[in-house]
Order: C-alpha cells, then structure tokens, then sequence
C-alpha cells in the first residue's frame, strides 16, 4: 500500500518537482552516512584483541562534572555492548589523576584495581587546544509549496520560493584528545593495548559532542581492541 501511495504521488507532482526531489534525496542521504567524525587514527599496539573482566574508564580533567558526564557515557556505550565497565569517579578518589604518581604509588594504585576485578584501563586526555576560525559558506534554499491541482490557473502559477543566506564566520577552541587502552593484568614491559585520537570543537552543545565521541570511542575499541 506504502508503495502504490508513493507512486501516485510521483505521477501528480510536476516533472521539474521529481527532479529536483531526487537530487535533495541523494544529498541528503549522502549527508546522513558522511555525518561528522572525532575520531582521526587509531591503532592496536598489541596487535591482539582480548576479553577484559572489568574495564575502569577515566577522564583526567579538574572539572569533575565534565569527568563525570565523559566517563558515564563511555561505561554506558561498552556496557551496550557486553563489556563490563565503571566510571572512576565511583573507584577511586579524584585527586588520584590529578597528579603524577611515583612508580610505588602506581603499583600500589593497580594492586587495589586488580582486587576489585579491574583488568582494564581506560585513560582520556586532553593533549592539545588551539583556536579556530573557518568560514560557513552560505546558499541557497528552495521552499515548494503544494499547489491546488483542482484549478487550471493555480497549477501553472506555481513557482518555487528561493532564499539566500550569506556566508559566516565560525570561532572557537579545537580539543585534540588522547584515549589509551591499558591491559593491567601484564606485569612486565609495555601494557598499552590500543590508542586513538580525536578531534572536539566546543560547539554550542558540548553534551552531544562527548556523547559522540564516546560512541566511536567505544565502537573503534570494539571492532580493534575489546573482545565483548
């Protein structure tokens, strides 16, 4: 029925209307699947991916509610998906990333993560800021009005409703963000598993943006790193 409705439809819209559909609907879809991406590389250290009994996820910043809003997206993605996760700020203190560490107070710190069950680490930093400026082409905009095919005169006065908007400038600050994958369960050498970096500008709604990041986060560990 769907399908007999919309070609009903194609035959009473006039042929410069099709056309111009089919063209919004390819550029449209081609938007949808090109969307906007944090991530710009990525890499499995270890060349292996493995399961990971309890994942702890961390957000180095002093601004804890920032923290606390990044980290319980991540837990909140890998838990989505079968991996087991909790956000640091219900396992250890703040202070504890806010500063560097000694050697024994690193071990000391993985001796109480492994006895809680963690296995895995989850470390996000904020490793560079820059300002930006980049101007936002402006357009054109094509309004179509269904006209009345009932008479002869309203069908063929109909013309499309066209508006210009000028080109803009855009300002702010780009984040480049670090996160590293650490196996804790590996005693000697290297435990670093995986890496990837992303790209963050401070846009009127900043939530999206790390509700965003957190998914390809999450999805780039699984498909490289995480074992569900």
């Amino acid at each position: 029925m769907i399908k007999l409705n919309f070609q009903i439809l194609i035959k009473k819209i006039p042929v410069f209307m099709v056309k111009h559909l089919i063209i919004f609907s390819f550029f449209a879809i081609l938007l949808a699947e090109c969307g906007n991406s944090y991530l710009r590389e990525s890499t499995n250290v270890s060349n292996i991916k493995k399961s990971y009994d309890k994942i702890l996820v961390v957000a180095r910043t002093k601004d804890k509610i920032a923290r606390i809003r990044a980290e319980g997206y991540v837990v909140n993605e890998l838990s989505s998906h079968g991996v087991k996760a909790e956000s640091s700020v219900d396992a250890i203190s703040m202070e504890s990333f806010n500063k560097e560490m000694s050697d024994e107070e690193v071990e000391d710190l993985v001796s109480k993560l492994l006895d809680a069950g963690f296995t895995g680490v989850i470390v996000t930093n904020v490793i560079n800021r820059e300002q930006y400026s980049e101007v936002i082409p402006g357009g054109s905009n094509v309004g179509y009005y269904p006209p009345r095919y009932g008479r002869f005169g309203q069908y063929y006065s109909y013309y499309p409703a066209t508006s210009w908007e000028p080109d803009r400038i855009d300002t702010g600050v780009e984040y480049t963000i670090e996160s590293c994958l650490y196996d804790i369960t590996v005693t000697e050498g290297e435990n670093l598993q995986w890496m990837g970096r992303f790209k963050l500008k401070n846009s009127s709604d900043i939530v999206e943006a790390i509700h965003g990041y957190s998914k390809e986060l999450s999805t780039a560990l699984l498909e490289q790193s995480i074992n569900p």
